[in-house]
């Protein structure tokens, strides 16, 4: 049976379809690093003056901040892909099948089969005012999660049905959301785990303020969600007790300052509170916005009332005026509060740099994580803290996957990574991975199964257009080491991915 959210789509995009005129897609979903590294291409360049950490994009934010640059090696395919998706009316009917191997630990910004084999089919349309994309994939062949679930099936993923309202976009959906710098990943919000069905709003264009006391802010954004994550979680260990369809809330306001050229701010908050045997009520939505959620003496707060779990921080990237490309980011995500402040910290930082080769564009990044929490005032790593709580079992997961970075709690990485993007619309990429999954081996890590393990990995990964078949191949192998010294063995071999979208 459909969840009566489902329904409520259903009926509205089927509606909407004999009401409006339709169309192609609004929004450019965090699933391309070759489309987000030409976007940056052009951010950096000065012709782009849009923030470009918070995802999805709007194109309409995109299409108003564009300066024109003939000369730009990168600029005439960003135009071409920018007009193509904001023609009015249906868009064609695209198919997608796919396959991937059950290795495969890290899943950053790139679109790959979730399941073993895959299959789906998507439409869309767009009007002056309404916009909607209907998704249908069925996954079989998935390789159970950490508690042992299977989550297969027919899935709605990549489905929406939003409304502009002024400069803001208010929708209905399940689409991928990324929130952070990271090219290898998101402390707070990334694609790791399966998109969390949602009600949202969506800042538009990034206008600055015009008055004189807020313009220094420069263009900004920013969006909020409120969705439902799964029933099935936890099992009926009492140590992972779980409470089913608990709410996920998030926040984020991101801008580019005008005191400092290059410089852009992201400011985060996510919570996850209520479910089924928990309290639901809006005073508990606000004890926890204000930040009076911990169970203690002092807030007066017993355990049965806490309102949940909450995640909150702030990110940066900088690019300096330097005649060199180069720009540092990072990501600085809290699991408790301190005077209103996040602490209990995991850090991400990164560098990457950039150029031109012939008639192609390249980016290279070099990323550290550690996704053990750090207090402000201590230098001690506090362990099985990060993505868990004491009210979830199951943490801040969704469907057996972290909702943050992709190694879960307790984890060490460092990637390095590249991109090469063609004139003719091909690209290839490259990312190395060394480090730590749950140092500890305790606490919980669904991509470990709490066990710890030393992880080395490398994937390359190509997109390739087939004109001739109206057609684009993704595809992807590699190789990944799992080490586990406590248990004395060690998963070693290939990993792989195809993934074929074609155009009717």
């Amino acid at each position: 049976m459909l969840s009566l959210s489902y329904r409520i789509f259903l009926l509205l995009f089927f509606y909407s379809c004999w009401t409006i005129s339709s169309f192609a897609s609004p929004f450019l979903s965090p699933e391309d690093p070759f489309m987000r590294h030409e976007l940056r291409w052009l951010r950096d360049d000065g012709l782009l003056e849009v923030p470009l950490n918070t995802w999805p994009i709007s194109w309409g934010g995109v299409d108003s901040r564009l300066k024109e640059a003939v000369q730009d090696p990168v600029f005439g395919r960003v135009r071409d892909r920018l007009d193509k998706e904001r023609e009015a009316g249906w868009s064609p009917t695209i198919t997608r099948i796919g396959l991937r191997s059950d290795r495969g630990v890290a899943r950053s910004f790139l679109s790959q089969p979730q399941g073993g084999i895959s299959a789906g089919v998507e439409r869309s349309w767009m009007g002056d005012r309404f916009a909607g994309k209907l998704c249908l994939t069925n996954l079989r062949d998935i390789e159970p999660d950490w508690r042992g679930r299977v989550d297969d099936g027919f899935l709605f993923d990549g489905s929406y049905f939003a409304t502009r309202l002024g400069n803001w976009s208010a929708g209905f959906g399940q689409v991928e959301r990324s929130w952070g710098p990271g090219w290898d990943g998101s402390l707070i919000l990334s694609t790791n785990a399966r998109p969390v069905p949602a009600f949202s709003i969506d800042r538009l264009t990034p206008e600055p303020f015009e008055t004189k006391w807020l313009s220094w802010i420069g263009p900004w954004n920013g969006t909020m969600f409120l969705g439902q994550m799964e029933k099935d979680r936890g099992n009926e260990m009492p140590l992972v007790k779980d409470y089913p369809e608990p709410y996920l809330w998030g926040m984020r306001v991101e801008f580019s300052p005008t005191i400092l050229n290059g410089l852009e701010i992201g400011l985060s908050r996510v919570m996850q509170l209520g479910g089924q045997g928990r309290p639901r009520h809006f005073d508990i939505f606000m004890e926890a916005f204000i930040s009076h959620d911990n169970a203690n003496t002092t807030t007066g707060i017993s355990k049965n009332q806490e309102p949940g779990n909450q995640l909150a921080g702030v990110d940066f990237r900088w690019r300096p005026i330097f005649a060199f490309p180069l720009a540092l980011y990072g990501q600085f995500i809290g699991e408790d509060e301190d005077h209103f402040l996040p602490n209990a910290l995991m850090l991400q930082y990164g560098v990457e740099t950039w150029g031109e080769w012939k008639s192609s564009s390249w980016r290279m990044f070099l990323e550290y994580v550690d996704t053990a929490s750090t207090w402000w005032t201590d230098e001690t790593h506090l362990r099985n803290v990060s993505y868990s709580h004491h009210i979830y079992g199951d943490g801040y997961r969704h469907h057996g996957r972290s909702v943050g970075h992709w190694a879960d709690s307790d984890s060490e990485i460092v990637s390095l990574g590249g991109l090469l993007s063609s004139s003719n619309g091909n690209g290839w990429g490259v990312t190395a991975r060394i480090g730590k999954l749950n140092r500890d081996g305790a606490g919980q890590n669904a991509v470990s199964n709490s066990v710890a393990t030393e992880m080395k990995s490398l994937q390359l990964f190509q997109e390739y257009i087939l004109p001739k078949w109206d057609a684009q191949m993704t595809c992807g192998l590699g190789w990944e080491e799992l080490k586990k010294p406590s248990l004395q063995s060690a998963e070693n071999g290939p990993t792989g991915f195809l993934s074929i979208t074609r155009v009717f």
